[in-house]
């Protein structure tokens, strides 16, 4: 039942494209409707061919994958999903590859100024600087400064020193993964109790 409630809404919004307009996704529908997912996956392929990088294809492989038991395969594809701004693929992402981790090198992301996006209804915009291991965040006109702890393989925490721990009583504590790393900016996931955020953060 939970597979069908997580495709059900996708494919509602789908439904409402031009007839035309995706010849091979309306294929991997009729497919993934039949539980054949290998067919589904293979026209969503050629979907991609037509149109690179299409959020919602890459959702629907990114699932049918996971579905035939290649998570790997499946959590790849769900971050790019989620980098071309699938919320979906967000949502499966978080309940079915939390444990996943890229082993990514971000060293070239260590220091310097950078602008963070929180990909959320919102869309939350502000920027920071990072400095030997501290990094500053200013937003709303305050400033919060808190030092880094590089965790390896691309996962990091940010300890919040004691002025801002001043401003903000209660300091949440999480763990940041990066995902993917495009060119100059890489996408995260922040993991907060059983919260689970993603955003870019670009360097400037």
């Amino acid at each position: 039942m939970k597979t069908i409630i997580l495709l059900i809404l996708p494919i509602l919004c789908f439904s409402q494209n031009k007839k035309n307009d995706f010849e091979y996704m309306q294929k991997a529908m009729i497919d993934i409707k039949n539980k054949d997912f290998i067919a589904a996956i293979s026209n969503l392929d050629k979907n991609l061919q037509i149109f690179p990088n299409d959020p919602a294809t890459l959702y629907f492989k990114g699932y049918s994958q996971i579905i035939i038991d290649q998570k790997e395969k499946g959590c790849k594809t769900l971050i790019d999903a989620i980098y071309y701004r699938s919320n979906s693929a967000k949502k499966v992402y978080a309940e079915k590859c939390i444990d996943y981790d890229p082993n990514l090198n971000i060293d070239k992301f260590k220091t310097g100024e950078f602008s963070l996006e929180i990909l959320s209804n919102e869309n939350l915009v502000y920027k920071f600087k990072r400095k030997n291991d501290i990094q500053y965040e200013s937003y709303k006109d305050k400033i919060y400064t808190g030092k880094i702890v590089w965790l390896g393989s691309g996962d990091y925490k940010i300890v919040a020193n004691q002025k801002t721990r001043e401003i903000m009583p209660e300091t949440p504590q999480f763990i940041i993964r990066v995902l993917k790393i495009e060119k100059n900016e890489y996408l995260y996931e922040k993991i907060e109790d059983t919260q689970v955020q993603f955003g870019l953060v670009k360097k400037l």
